[in-house]
């Protein structure tokens, strides 16, 4: 699946209007905020499916040389 930029804007608005209420704790409030930004990224990022096309050299050996092709591969998830 391709990564869909509405779906992190959306995150991204979420916690900036969770920041929205008054905080007696500037601190608190821009720690928290960073950490709703890295976890909306990092849902994002994760999200997105890595295939790699058929045919694309394989780079092995000392020092690097083209080998073998490489089949189609089944989606990649990154974690």
């Amino acid at each position: 699946m391709p990564l869909q930029k509405p779906v992190l804007q959306a995150a991204i608005l979420a916690a900036f209007q969770k920041q929205s209420a008054p905080s007696a704790n500037l601190a608190s409030a821009q720690a928290q905020l960073a950490a709703d930004l890295a976890t909306a990224i990092d849902e994002y990022i994760k999200s997105a499916k890595v295939t790699i096309p058929p045919g694309q050299l394989v780079v092995a050996g000392a020092p690097p040389g083209p080998g073998a092709t490489v089949a189609p591969s089944p989606n990649a998830l990154i974690s």
